[in-house]
């Protein structure tokens, strides 16, 4: 039976069509052409990225939503693999897989993918992956890009604290968990302050503090053993520079 992907267009799905085949592709153009079809394994990463837009127009983004969801509910698969993110967690600090998850009103864009997350988990024989930060073939946003870019690094704060997943590694990731039977899992990383990216991946010295409340993040998973890691993370943080460092000295060639 054929495999489908959604979201196929877009930062993440890109990354994993160039790491696995898949017979369906839909976007928002074409989503609901899947209406009485039949896969193997589903996955979908079609649910919108932008935080920003999301919680300053909850409204358009729960439509959004809605018409996800009410196109997975015409579909039938023997598994899903939905796409999900470390934002459904209100506080993205000291959780794993079993924390509770409390909506937050004012979080808009982690309340509804949480909700997608229960839509698919209650309808099909699901994987849910939440990832934490990016960087991986078509980065349009975050530190690391501003970074190569050159872009608003003044707004940059030196101390905020993210965890960065190279999409590089996604789809060995996924084939990892489905073999383990997971429901749930969070591609976790070991937390890297700005700073340290800066100087380990970019060559430069930076100390810059706009205001007083830096990022803070630190999402665990329970199940990091399966993927090789340790201490709740799949990946160290000497590995996740590592990786960074390629990342940089790849676009640098290509500019």
């Amino acid at each position: 039976m054929a495999n489908a992907l959604i979201g196929y267009t877009g930062f993440v799905g890109g990354n994993l069509l160039r790491q696995a085949t898949f017979e369906g592709l839909f976007n928002s153009k074409n989503v609901e052409e899947l209406a009485g079809k039949s896969y193997d394994i589903l996955v979908c990463s079609g649910a919108p990225a932008e935080k920003w837009k999301a919680n300053q127009e909850p409204e358009t983004d729960r439509k959004s939503l809605g018409r996800l969801m009410d196109a997975l509910g015409r579909v039938r698969a023997r598994k899903v693999v939905l796409i999900s993110t470390v934002d459904v967690y209100s506080v993205p600090r000291d959780v794993d897989e079993d924390s509770p998850i409390i909506p937050q009103p004012a979080n808009a864009y982690g309340r509804h993918r949480h909700e997608l997350e229960e839509f698919v988990r209650a309808r099909f024989d699901a994987l849910v992956v939440r990832l934490p930060g990016l960087f991986g073939e078509g980065l349009k946003k975050n530190v690391i890009y501003d970074f190569l870019h050159d872009n608003r690094v003044e707004a940059i704060h030196s101390e905020g604290v993210f965890q960065f997943y190279g999409l590089e590694n996604l789809w060995k990731d996924v084939k990892t968990a489905l073999d383990a039977g997971l429901q749930v899992v969070n591609f976790s990383t070991q937390p890297t302050r700005v700073a340290d990216i800066a100087r380990e991946c970019f060559g430069r010295d930076f100390d810059n503090r706009p205001h007083n409340a830096p990022a803070s993040y630190d999402m665990r998973s329970r199940h990091a053993h399966l993927f090789g890691g340790r201490d709740g993370y799949l990946y160290s943080k000497p590995q996740v520079l590592e990786r960074i460092r390629a990342f940089v000295h790849a676009k640098r060639k290509e500019a």
